[in-house]
């Protein structure tokens, strides 16, 4: 069996998990009210209190709900255009497949590490595992030389390895800002609500910033995986996007309160990567 057919059933595995993990998130409400909670650290945060995420705080519930909405609106049918594509040959649907499973892989990493024990906690579990296995075997089924190959000659190579430089920069900006100085002075970094893991910190140091850099770098220096990295993280990037967006408007919808200044960035960033997304898409030549 050709790594490819793997990956599109692992694809198929995916469908129906997500739909169902989303789906709950988005539609199971229930009765309840927020109430606050003591953490270890002394302070105070509101719990959700109903449905779904009733052991999430109210921050972090609502971004998970922005999440399932992105999910089930634009993450699912982009998986089910990349499996499609990509059972035809089609060199977009392979880039598209693959990243729709890096997103799908940063999704549930999230919430299996992140998520307060829930009823899906196996779901996003089975999740997790899928889009890792399915993402590893995509990408290293993919020939560079024959992506490049596929590259218009009007791809906008600077622009890209520009703006991957940008998301690097902010994220390491945005994140060691607030850990820095936590961890001089001996105190939880301030607005994060130390009743949770700093999962998604460790996630854009750990692993955005560095392959944003590696990709720039590569992308530059007009080297095949530069091309390949950045159409496949561009593609992941297309939906995380759209979810970060919506987070902050389910957030702000919830009463909480965002940095004004840093959520403008985010979306900024957010829209750039979408719009840069769409530009790849159309410059892969079949």
């Amino acid at each position: 069996m050709k790594s490819n057919d793997i990956v599109i059933r692992l694809a198929l595995a995916i469908v129906p998990l997500a739909l169902i993990a989303a789906a709950a998130g988005v539609f199971w409400q229930g009765a309840g009210d927020p109430y606050p909670f003591s953490t270890l650290r002394g302070e105070v945060v509101m719990i959700r209190g109903h449905g779904l995420y009733r052991y999430d705080t109210v921050n972090s519930s609502s971004q998970e709900v922005g999440q399932d909405i992105v999910t089930l609106v634009i993450g699912i049918p982009l998986l089910i255009t990349g499996i499609v594509l990509s059972r035809k040959g089609s060199m977009r649907g392979r880039l598209l497949l693959t990243g729709g499973l890096g997103y799908f892989l940063y999704t549930y990493a999230s919430m299996s590490f992140l998520t307060a024990f829930n009823p899906l906690f196996l779901v996003y579990v089975a999740l997790f595992s899928l889009s890792l296995f399915g993402f590893i075997l995509a990408l290293s089924g993919l020939n560079p030389d024959e992506v490049m190959h596929h590259v218009a000659d009007h791809f906008p190579r600077r622009t890209i390895a520009t703006y991957f430089v940008i998301v690097a920069a902010f994220l390491g900006m945005a994140w060691l800002g607030l850990v820095g100085p936590a961890m001089l002075k001996g105190t939880p970094p301030a607005g994060l609500e130390s009743a949770i893991t700093m999962i998604i910190q460790a996630l854009d140091l750990g692993v955005i910033v560095p392959t944003s850099l590696v990709t720039a770098t590569l992308l530059w220096n007009r080297r095949p995986w530069g091309y390949t990295l950045s159409s496949v993280v561009l593609l992941k990037i297309l939906t995380m996007g759209a979810a970060l967006i919506s987070m902050i408007i389910v957030q702000l919808l919830a009463g909480v309160a965002v940095d004004p200044v840093t959520s403008v960035v985010f979306v900024l960033i957010s829209l750039s990567g979408i719009v840069l997304g769409f530009v790849t898409l159309r410059t892969i030549q079949e």
